[in-house]
């Protein structure tokens, strides 16, 4: 299995910068200053959930969307399990 990480978040440099140095020590977080990203992909904003829900899709080499998963809430994201078991059946 080989799988790339690329987490973006609709932010600042600065602001993803600090992403990174806390949680995301081995991957480089990408910034989207601009939130075209979460728009294409219909990312929700929900303020009285903590601002944009999580999102996640699970993307082939040929560019065809294998999974995609959109939260309900800052913490509704799924269990790294569950990834790994979509990621094997790729």
């Amino acid at each position: 299995m080989e799988t790339v990480l690329y987490p973006i978040l609709a932010d600042s440099e600065k602001n993803a910068k600090k992403m990174e140095e806390k949680y995301a020590r081995k991957y480089p977080i990408y910034y989207d200053p601009s939130k075209k990203v979460p728009k294409m992909l219909n990312q929700e904003i929900k303020l009285s959930k903590g601002g944009r829900m999580p999102g996640m899709l699970i993307v082939d080499k040929q560019g065809i969307i294998q999974f995609a998963y959109y939260g309900d809430s800052m913490q509704d994201i799924p269990k790294n399990e569950e990834i790994f078991e979509i990621l094997e059946k790729i």
